[in-house]
């Protein structure tokens, strides 16, 4: 399988999303986009990242009546490191050596290819990685049954992370305290309230607290996003490309 790489910008963009959470990664490619799910080793945070095929490749594969291409990569960094040998007014193709496994193709090599550069690597084992399905996904990032929900804007994100860099123990704590009418967001040294309106808000209750560890926020791209509080994770979901994260809510 052969196809034209149209914005290696876009595709590093999306590589560098998983990247932020684990370097071992499972992608899968379908008529429609590419995608992939991945977890911190203590299973505490689980993300999800796609990008429409159109938007970074051009060609067409052979499907044969499989719907998908899974490809294992060990070291999701030595592909993104690989794209800075290429010459910038080059087309660069990737190349898949497949094999029909359980009704899906499973990527054995891949090849990055220009006409004056060719880059082999070597993919993973599947069964050395952790996969995760569509099934588990669906319930672990639900939008659904949420006791707190919220929006964050990209300028509160970014002000909420700044304030957290200025605590030194990335460990500590970070609270969410909501109520109908507002919803303020706290560590160790300071008290932020995010600009919301009331029709932003949405809780179950008069009033409701939630904690997640500080370094897992920055596991999420600065962007707005609707946040769900469930009874035991908080579900960030972007407004700006199709990427969300569930995070484990610490138990005080």
């Amino acid at each position: 399988m052969k196809i034209r790489i149209t914005s290696i910008p876009n595709l590093i963009t999306f590589l560098k999303r998983l990247k932020t959470v684990e370097k071992n990664v499972i992608l899968e490619v379908t008529q429609d986009k590419i995608s992939s799910k991945v977890h911190t080793p203590d299973k505490a945070v689980m993300k999800y990242s796609s990008l429409g095929f159109n938007e970074v490749f051009e060609g067409s594969i052979e499907w044969k009546g499989k719907n998908k291409i899974k490809i294992g990569l060990i070291d999701v960094g030595r592909v993104i490191d690989a794209f800075k040998h290429f010459r910038p007014e080059e087309d660069v193709f990737l190349e898949l050596t497949v094999q029909e496994e359980s009704g899906e193709y499973i990527t054995s090599e891949m090849r990055l290819i220009s006409k004056s550069l060719k880059i082999k690597l070597k993919c993973a084992d599947l069964g050395l990685l952790s996969y995760v399905s569509d099934e588990i996904l669906e319930v672990v990032h639900s939008k659904e049954d949420f006791i707190g929900k919220f929006k964050i804007y990209q300028s509160d994100f970014n002000t909420v992370l700044s304030l957290c860099g200025m605590e030194s123990n990335s460990e500590e704590i970070l609270n969410f305290d909501l109520s109908k009418e507002e919803v303020y967001t706290a560590g160790d040294s300071f008290r932020y309230k995010l600009s919301l309106g009331l029709d932003e808000i949405s809780i179950s209750g008069e009033k409701m607290n939630s904690s997640i560890y500080k370094n897992h926020l920055g596991f999420m791209e600065q962007e707005t996003c609707q946040v769900y509080i469930h009874e035991n994770r908080i579900v960030l979901d972007s407004e700006s490309s199709s990427t969300s994260i569930a995070i484990g809510i610490v138990e005080k």
